[in-house]
Formats: C-alpha cells, sequence, structure tokens
C-alpha cells in the first residue's frame, strides 16, 4: 500500500480456497459496503500447500472500524463466492510501525508474518526492540521492500509483524540472519508465546 501507517480489519480465511478473476472486485465491494473510509485492500495465499488467505481491509481512520464493523465484515466475507465454506475470523489492526524497505520500489510478490503474544511483563522491551532495531535491521535488508507492524487491540496474537519481499530467499541471506541473531533478539524471543510464521505469495493488492 502506498500510504503509511493505515490499519484496519484482517481476515484470516482457513480451508479449501477457490479464488476467481473476480477476488479482486469481490473484496473492494466488501470493504466499500462495510469499512468506514475505506481506503485499499490486499490479498495474500500462504505458500504452503492448503494454507490460509489472508486479506486486509485498511481504512483511511482506524478508530472508525470499531466491533460492529468486524464482525459485520466478517459476516459479509462469507458470503464471498471466493470464500464461501471457509472459516473466517477478523481482527482489527492498529498500526504501529511502517518503513520502506532497502528495495523499496521493487515489485514484492512475497509478504512474511510473524504473529505472536508476548508476556506481559516483557511486552516494553518486546515493542522496543521490535521499532528500534528488529524491524529497522530486516527492512535494510537486500530483498525488504517494505516493513510493517500492527497491534491487534482486541485479541491474540497480539502483535503482527509482516515483511513485503522480492523474493524468498531474503529470509536465509547473511544480513536477515545477522539481524535475527542479536543479543537483544534472543533475549526478547524468550518471551514469545503463542508464535506462528507464515510465507504468503501477493494475490492483489488495490487502492480504492
Amino acid at each position: 500500500m502506498s500510504a503509511a501507517h493505515t490499519g484496519g480489519i484482517l481476515l484470516r480465511c482457513a480451508g479449501a480456497s477457490r479464488v476467481s478473476d473476480r477476488f479482486d472486485d469481490n473484496l473492494k465491494e466488501l470493504a466499500v459496503d462495510c469499512v468506514p473510509l475505506a481506503e485499499s485492500v490486499a490479498a495474500y495465499a500462504a505458500v504452503e500447500a492448503g494454507g490460509e488467505i489472508y486479506a486486509y481491509l485498511f481504512s483511511r481512520e482506524f478508530g472508525a472500524v470499531n466491533t460492529t464493523v468486524l464482525a459485520r465484515t466478517a459476516e459479509r466475507a462469507g458470503d464471498l463466492v471466493d470464500l464461501r465454506g471457509l472459516r473466517i475470523s477478523a481482527a482489527r489492526l492498529q498500526p504501529v510501525f511502517d518503513t520502506p524497505g532497502t528495495s523499496r520500489g521493487e515489485a514484492a510478490p512475497f509478504h512474511y508474518i510473524v504473529e505472536t503474544d508476548v508476556v506481559a511483563a516483557h511486552e516494553a522491551d518486546l515493542n522496543a526492540w521490535y521499532d528500534s532495531e528488529h524491524m529497522p535491521g530486516l527492512a535494510a535488508c537486500p530483498g525488504s521492500v517494505r516493513a510493517r507492524r500492527f497491534r491487534n487491540p482486541d485479541g491474540s496474537p497480539r502483535y503482527h509483524s509482516c515483511y513485503d519481499l522480492a523474493r524468498t530467499e531474503t529470509l536465509g541471506s547473511e544480513p536477515w540472519l545477522a539481524v535475527r541473531h542479536t543479543a537483544w533478539s534472543g533475549r526478547v524471543r524468550t518471551h514469545f508465546r503463542n508464535t506462528k510464521r507464515t510465507m504468503f505469495r501477493r494475490l492483489f493488492e488495490s487502492q480504492l
């Protein structure tokens, strides 16, 4: 997405999907109908066979997305032909961090996500680590197009960090691994809980 620091709704859609050529248009219609001040939509499919589809419906004003909007959007999403029969859950995503990567301007066909909770006593340390060391460091790696982080204010996982990548090999590159293996990283990760890491391929991104 071109605009920075926008948040909104994440739809997690699990099951055997049948994405049609109209999925882009259908998702845009859903966003316009359900999300106040809808700004953009994006959808990604897990690289692993049989994995989830994640769809983002961004608003120009995160505060306009309340629990009523969340419930209505999830219900309406289940009626889309592309998502019918899938297990759909919805979460609000509050923007926390957004920066372009070293490879800004390149195509970003991959979207890597780390979702996690954290032991409450160490939440401040996690946020300081993410925003001052980890996210800027990973954004600076060749192949990183954009790095963003969101907070789920309502439930679990609480934190959602995502990286738009030019290629999947970025994850195993020497610069990426160097950022992951700092002393601060090692300390913070011992307090991660319910962590999920997923590589997605981009289906589409559209402005509204």
